[in-house]
């Protein structure tokens, strides 16, 4: 299986500071977006596990 790149070596916490305009504005639409759903902070935080997971292996897949 080929490896990915799933970080660009910042550590593992990572500040508001250190973010482009790009990466900012896409946290505000997830948080905006998690807050409209009413669902609790533990099924949130699920679906967003998920989608992580989901995106890695699109990721993964675009690379073989």
């Amino acid at each position: 299986m080929k490896r990915i790149q799933l970080s660009d070596g910042m550590p593992t916490s990572v500040r508001r500071v250190e973010l482009n305009p790009k990466t900012l504005n896409l946290l505000e639409k997830i948080k905006e977006e998690c807050s409209k759903s009413g669902l609790s902070y533990v099924k949130v935080n699920k679906a967003l596990h998920l989608a992580d997971e989901e995106l890695y292996k699109e990721a993964i897949n675009k690379n073989l």
